[in-house]
C-alpha cells in the first residue's frame, strides 16, 4: 500500500510559498478546574486523570465564553503582535471541532473583528488536524497571489459537548477549551519581527485506524462514542514519529536540529512516549495539555505560539526550525515546518 510519508520527494528547501508568521495569540477558558474535580464529575476515581494521563487541570469556559469569544481574543492578540490592522486582512481561515452553528465560525469572526467586506471567510475541518489544514490553505492563498495577509484562527469548546452523561470520562475528561490565532503575510511584507517562514506541508490518512475513535449524534440528543484508547495511543505514537521522519526527509532538517515540536497533545503521558519514540527531549514539546487538557484543533496552535514566544527571546543566530505535526479522527495526519 502506498504510504505518502514513506515516499521520496525532492526538497524545495522550504520556500514553495512566500508566507511568514507575522504574529500569534492564544486564549483559554477562564475556569481552571483541577483534574480531580473532573474525575468526580465523570464518575471516575479521584486522581485517575492525573495518574493515567498526566493531566493536572483543565481550562473550561466561563459563562458568556464560547468559540467566538475565545477566537476573537486570540485573533486580536495575533493582530496586535503582528502590527497589522484588521482592514489589512484579506482572508479569515477558521477551524473548530466543536463549533457547528451557522453563521460559521469564520463568518462570525469576520463580523466581530470588523474586517473589510471584501475580506473572505472560510472554515476548514479535520478535527485536531484542522489548524495545519488551515495553514496549508492560507499558505496557498498567499503563494498564488490571492492574499497578502491571512488570519488563521482555531477555537474549541469541549466542555459543553463532551459532558458527563453524554460520554465516558476516559474520553470526555481529557478535553479543555481554547483558541489560537496567527497572522500570515507575504515574506516581503511581514516586517523584521516575522522571523519564521513556512516550508512545505504533507498530509495523509491511515484508514486502518479509522475505528479507533468516532463521535456522532444520536436521535435522543446524546453522543454515540466509539473509543479504543489503547489502539489510538499506539497509532498516535507511530504516526507522529513517521510524520516527523517524513518532515526530516522533505525539509533536509534533522530532528536533532529542531528547536521545538508544535504538535497535537492528547495527554502528557502520551507525549512523553512520542518524545522517546522520536529520540528527542520531551522538553522540546511545549507543554499544553498538562495544565489545560487536550484543546482539540487549538492544541497544536497553542504549542506553536509558546514555541514562537520562546524563540523571540533568543538572538536570531540561535533560533532554530520548528516542526508541526498533528492527527485527526480518521486517522488523518499531517505536518509541516517553519524556519527562521
Amino acid at each position: 500500500m502506498f504510504d505518502p510519508l514513506l515516499s521520496t520527494h525532492p526538497s524545495k528547501n522550504g520556500t514553495i510559498n512566500p508566507a511568514c508568521i507575522a504574529g500569534s495569540g492564544t486564549a483559554q477558558g477562564a475556569r481552571i478546574v483541577a483534574s480531580e474535580e473532573v474525575d468526580v464529575a465523570f464518575g471516575m476515581p479521584p486522581g485517575k486523570l492525573r495518574r493515567r494521563a498526566g493531566i493536572e487541570s483543565l481550562a473550561y469556559v466561563a459563562e458568556g465564553e464560547n468559540e467566538l469569544s475565545l477566537g476573537t481574543t486570540a485573533a486580536q492578540d495575533a493582530l496586535r503582535t503582528s502590527g497589522a490592522l484588521a482592514n489589512e486582512i484579506d482572508w479569515i481561515v477558521a477551524t473548530s471541532e466543536t463549533h457547528h452553528n451557522y453563521p460559521s465560525l469564520a463568518a462570525q469572526l469576520h463580523s466581530r473583528l470588523q474586517v473589510r467586506e471584501d475580506c473572505a471567510a472560510l472554515d476548514v475541518g479535520g478535527g485536531c488536524l484542522g489548524l495545519i489544514n488551515a495553514f496549508a490553505v492560507a499558505q496557498s492563498l498567499i503563494g498564488c497571489g490571492q492574499a497578502r495577509a491571512v488570519a488563521v484562527v482555531s477555537a474549541d469548546v469541549h466542555s459543553r459537548t463532551l459532558t458527563p452523561g453524554r460520554v465516558a470520562g476516559e474520553f470526555g475528561g481529557l478535553f479543555g477549551d481554547g483558541a489560537s490565532a496567527f497572522v500570515l503575510r507575504k515574506s516581503s511584507e511581514a516586517g523584521r519581527d516575522a522571523n519564521y517562514a513556512f516550508g512545505e506541508f504533507l498530509f495523509g490518512c491511515a484508514g486502518q485506524y479509522a475505528d479507533a475513535v468516532s463521535v456522532s449524534d444520536d436521535k435522543d440528543g446524546g453522543l454515540t462514542l466509539q473509543f479504543d484508547g489503547d489502539a489510538l495511543s499506539r497509532a498516535a505514537i507511530s504516526r507522529m514519529e513517521k510524520t516527523i521522519a517524513a518532515l526530516e526527509r522533505r525539509s533536509g532538517i534533522s530532528r536533532t536540529a529542531v528547536g521545538a515540536f508544535a504538535t497535537h497533545q492528547p495527554n502528557p503521558r502520551l507525549m512523553a512516549l512520542v518524545a522517546r519514540q522520536c529520540g528527542v527531549s520531551e522538553a522540546l514539546f511545549p507543554e499544553v495539555s498538562r495544565a489545560s487538557g487536550n484543546l482539540g484543533s487549538s492544541t497544536c496552535g497553542t504549542a506553536l505560539h509558546l514555541a514562537l514566544s520562546a524563540a523571540a527571546k533568543q538572538s536570531p543566530d540561535n533560533q532554530k526550525p520548528i516542526f508541526l505535526a498533528s492527527l485527526g479522527p480518521g486517522l488523518l495526519f499531517g505536518g509541516g515546518w517553519i524556519s527562521p
